[in-house]
């Protein structure tokens, strides 16, 4: 589906949202994940020492619970994640990142950066400063 300058904001948005995730899913799909699980194993990793639990997941992702608990346990059934009860409390289970999962995180993180590449690639520096801070402003919005 191609826009026009009469699309609406909202049905631009969400058609660019669907391109990016297909080539986002894309770009790591030689890895055996998508690319929310390849973000949520790299989000884990970078704030594992915090005491991350599911909910701060769930917040950070803005996904459901019970679509985060399905995730995780995927993650975990594959070996990329462990989820562990700490000491102190016996009610929470802190989620932490294999070896596994580690070992593909740079993968991650290569193929997220040629799609945002692909995606500025046509925008000249001021283009791309004009879209970042138009972009905070709509997400600052929501």
């Amino acid at each position: 589906m191609d826009t026009n300058p009469d699309t609406p904001f909202l049905e631009m948005l969400q058609l660019i949202g669907l391109k990016l995730k297909k080539q986002a899913d894309e770009s790591i799909k030689e890895l055996g994940l998508n690319s929310q699980q390849g973000k949520l194993i790299a989000y884990i990793h970078e704030h594992q020492e915090q005491g991350l639990i599911q909910k701060d997941l769930s917040e950070r992702f803005h996904v459901r619970g019970a679509s985060i608990t399905s995730m995780l346990q995927g993650l975990e059934k594959k070996g990329y994640i462990e989820r562990k009860i700490p000491p102190h409390n016996e009610r929470q289970k802190n989620i932490y990142v294999l070896p596994k999962g580690l070992a593909l995180i740079n993968d991650f993180e290569l193929s997220f950066q040629r799609v945002e590449e692909k995606i500025v690639q046509n925008l000249t520096e001021d283009d791309r400063q004009v879209l970042q801070q138009l972009l905070t402003k709509i997400n600052q919005n929501l």
